[in-house]
C-alpha cells in the first residue's frame, strides 16, 4: 500500500500577490482560502486547481526572479488539458503568452505540449496525455509487477 494517494499542493513565494493571483485566475484557478495576519496582511492564498489539489501563494518573495530552469529545486509545474488548441486559445484571449510557440508535433513522450511563465518566473507546463503516452505505458506496466521502465532518451545538444 502506498503511502500517499496524491499531490496536495504546489507552493510558490511570489513577488506581487495581486499580480499573481490576477495571472492564475486567468489559468482558471481562483482564490478559495486566505489566511491573514493578525494586521490582515495575507500570510498564504490558496487557489483551486480541482478539490483535492490546490496552489498556495506566499507573499513577500525577494524581488528576485528565477527564470533559471537548471537550478536545484522545482523546475516546473505541470498542467494537464484535454484540448491543448482550446487552452491554447483560451491562454490568448485572456492575455497570457506563451513562452515559445507551442509545436505542433508531439513530444518523444507522444504527447503535446506548450509552455507559460508566471509573473515570477516560475514555468508551468501544459500537457495534453496522449491515451497511448509513455508515462500511461511504464505506469500499466509497473502496476503489472515489471518494474521500472526505462527508454533511450533523444541526444541532447551538449554546450561548448
Amino acid at each position: 500500500m502506498a503511502a500517499f494517494n496524491s499531490l496536495g499542493h504546489v507552493a510558490f513565494r511570489v513577488n506581487d500577490l495581486d499580480k499573481s493571483l490576477a495571472f492564475y485566475a486567468k489559468l482558471g484557478f481562483p482564490e478559495f482560502l486566505r489566511l491573514t495576519e493578525e494586521d490582515g496582511s495575507p500570510w498564504i492564498c490558496y487557489l483551486r486547481i480541482t478539490d483535492d489539489v490546490y496552489l498556495e501563494l506566499f507573499p513577500g518573495a525577494d524581488g528576485a526572479l528565477v527564470p533559471n530552469n537548471m537550478r536545484a529545486g522545482v523546475n516546473h509545474l505541470c498542467l494537464t488539458t484535454e484540448d491543448i488548441e482550446a487552452t491554447e486559445a483560451h491562454l490568448k484571449q485572456v492575455g497570457v503568452p506563451l513562452e515559445a510557440p507551442r509545436n505542433p508535433n508531439r513530444g518523444v513522450d507522444r504527447n503535446r505540449g506548450m509552455w507559460v511563465v508566471d509573473p515570477d518566473g516560475n514555468r508551468i507546463e501544459i500537457m495534453e496525455m496522449a491515451a497511448d503516452c509513455i508515462q500511461y505505458d511504464a505506469i500499466k506496466a509497473f502496476a503489472a509487477g515489471k518494474g521500472v521502465t526505462s527508454i533511450l532518451a533523444p541526444l541532447k545538444k551538449k554546450s561548448a
